[in-house]
């Protein structure tokens, strides 16, 4: 009976990793409006990058941070949170950090035409 309870437990643990799985996954090509919005304002803060302090540039992208934040595309989220959190770093006084056009080029390429 143990064994039978124990296989049975096991299953549903493993289906449950599944549909959690399946839910990271999902929408990787969704371009929704907070996306889309996300991946404007990247286009908008490459325009004007130059010429922005270390805290205007944690905003701007703060606010990059916040649109993905929305979206359901994962991969959009996960760029924007790299992106401000080198953002963050280089406003608190640690300086331009390496990465940074790293994680710029990498987010242009999640939003894909959006930023050309």
């Amino acid at each position: 009976m143990k064994g039978m309870v124990s296989v049975m437990l096991l299953s549903a643990v493993i289906g449950a990793a599944g549909c959690s799985v399946n839910q990271a996954t999902s929408n990787v090509a969704t371009m929704d409006s907070a996306a889309t919005k996300a991946c404007s304002e990247l286009n908008q803060l490459r325009q004007d990058g130059g010429s922005l302090s270390p805290r205007e540039l944690r905003d701007r992208v703060g606010q990059i941070y916040t649109d993905a934040s929305a979206s359901a595309n994962p991969v959009i989220k996960a760029r924007a949170v790299a992106l401000y959190t080198d953002a963050a770093y280089a406003a608190e006084g640690a300086g331009p950090q390496p990465s940074f056009q790293d994680d710029v080029a990498a987010m242009r390429q999640a939003c894909g035409d959006l930023t050309s």
